[in-house]
């Protein structure tokens, strides 16, 4: 992924057309290259008599259907890669709200259905690409921009915009064929993707952190002359599963009686922690990690690389709580696993440090101790292209402690990647911080 990643981070290719962005912003958009992938429009969330729509008929969740629709028709007459996700229950007792792979209401709406040769994937966690071919067949029609949309705005939506990120997509997520069960939940989804990567006393973006958002009416707009173009050739797919996924098809099946169990009930703790809404979360030396996202010298020293744009932020604030997460954890004789985020290339992210920075190390007092676990990361997310999960499996780790920097970037992020690969998670909130306390309450809310 290396070579494509260098190139497409350091700026998209010329499009076929340009999609009007929030905040004065271009999305390029090309038949050779963009795929509309639509989240869970499926009849069991869609119907008002549906397995979830009948739960939540007074609620928005059908305020996007109509922008899907437009959008599908629209990238279906320019000729873009389709692609579909389908969500499904995990075993008899888990999730059973949502609907199993038999039931009627398991299939795309009438309205949405995918034509022969569009793209779908069967998922049983949040986001589209965790253990599903959905990667693979976008890589083999040549996808490398996505444009989002569906349900959930909040949970789904966001983490497969999340995982895309991570796996070098560019994603547009567009908010009008979008919907949540909350005006509340959509927005704040919507807020947390496109904050928009600031440098303190610089008047550049450097982009946003998981994407652009634009509107149904924007994008059809932008594939008028697309949809003019001549037809092209057939593109191809992956009728098979490449070795890549074959190996994750042995993964999911290994964790696939692991989910079993621990999904339908926590182990019995040696401990119990206190956490928000009266709820426990249960600890044990045997199956819990703690987790520090990116508590490095250049972001938390006033003279850092990151911090020293950002002296007036809180982004400091969680230290003190890492501090004394990481003595405690210590002491109980937890497993310990650091994170360090590093720029990908010389143009890329020149606002992070490099591996040879001697900023890049951990913060003196959050220093990782010989025997504890610590993955080097130029994505978001801590479990997207590390061996964390390979490292925390070799444990028994089945929960996680998390903490770090910051609260709605990295730490979300990795939060939703332990989700879609069954650890159980426990964000320390005062052990986190970003760079507003607005943005770190909104992401603890998601």
């Amino acid at each position: 992924m290396s070579s494509f990643a260098k190139e497409i981070l350091q700026g998209p290719k010329p499009g076929e057309g340009k999609i009007a962005c929030r905040g004065d912003r271009e999305y390029p958009v090309a038949r050779s290259d963009t795929a509309l992938v639509l989240i869970d429009m499926q009849a069991d969330f869609l119907n008002p008599d549906g397995r979830v729509g009948q739960h939540y008929q007074d609620t928005p969740i059908r305020s996007g259907m109509e922008g899907c629709k437009r959008l599908l028709a629209a990238a279906r007459a320019a000729g873009l890669t389709i692609a579909h996700s389908r969500s499904h229950r995990y075993g008899a007792n888990v999730r059973d709200d949502l609907p199993g792979t038999s039931d009627p209401g398991y299939e795309l709406h009438p309205d949405l259905r995918a034509l022969p040769g569009e793209i779908v994937v069967d998922k049983w966690t949040f986001g589209a690409f965790a253990s599903t071919p959905l990667e693979d067949e976008l890589r083999a029609r040549g996808v490398e921009r996505i444009l989002l949309c569906g349900v959930l705005t909040n949970v789904c939506v966001f983490a497969t915009a999340s995982q895309a990120v991570d796996r070098f997509f560019r994603v547009c997520l567009v908010e009008d064929a979008c919907a949540a069960f909350s005006k509340d939940w959509h927005e704040m989804a919507i807020k947390l993707i496109n904050e928009p990567q600031t440098k303190k006393g610089h008047n550049a973006q450097v982009g946003m952190y998981f994407g652009e958002v634009c509107s149904v009416s924007a994008v059809e707009i932008a594939l008028k002359p697309v949809a003019a173009l001549p037809k092209l050739p057939a593109r191809g797919q992956a009728t098979e599963a490449p070795k890549k996924f074959a190996h994750d098809i042995q993964r999911r099946q290994a964790m696939s009686s692991f989910a079993k169990e621990i999904l339908q009930g926590p182990k019995p703790g040696e401990g119990k922690i206190a956490c928000r809404g009266d709820r426990e979360y249960p600890v044990a030396r045997s199956d819990t990690a703690l987790v520090l996202i990116d508590m490095q010298a250049d972001f938390l020293n006033p003279d850092g690389r990151v911090g020293q744009h950002y002296q007036d932020t809180p982004i400091r604030s969680g230290m003190e709580g890492c501090k004394r997460l990481l003595a405690a954890a210590r002491a109980a004789g937890l497993t310990i696993a650091h994170s360090r985020s590093h720029r990908y290339g010389a143009n890329v992210r020149d606002d992070l440090p490099g591996t040879s920075d001697p900023g890049y190390e951990l913060h003196p007092d959050l220093r990782a101790l010989p025997g504890e676990i610590v993955v080097d990361k130029w994505t978001f997310g801590a479990f997207a292209s590390t061996p964390l999960e390979d490292e925390l499996r070799a444990r028994g780790v089945e929960r996680i402690l998390l903490c770090g920097v910051l609260t709605n970037v990295c730490v979300f992020a990795t939060a939703s990647q332990a989700v879609d690969r069954f650890f159980r998670v426990c964000l320390v909130e005062d052990a986190c911080a970003a760079f507003s306390k607005d943005w770190h309450e909104m992401a603890i809310k998601l």
